[in-house]
């Protein structure tokens, strides 16, 4: 879990997104996107690495997909 609780939602939301739409992005193309891992993108948005670059890599991500697709 990240310190910050409006991180943790963040990261609840991006993951319920990407559920219901698979056909716009998936994990992996976010991970190209950011030029992150895939491994990298799912231990952050699973909370599995709490580090200070997870964190920033959720809102990037949340960001990301704010712009891009309005959620």
């Amino acid at each position: 879990m990240f310190i910050r609780m409006e991180t943790n939602n963040k990261a609840e939301a991006i993951k319920s997104w990407l559920a219901n739409h698979r056909s716009l992005e998936t994990q992996a193309s976010l991970a190209n996107h950011f030029g992150k891992s895939t491994t990298f993108v799912n231990l952050s948005l699973n909370k599995r690495m709490t580090t200070k670059g997870a964190e920033s890599l959720i809102e990037q991500i949340y960001e990301y997909l704010v712009e891009q697709y309005g959620i």
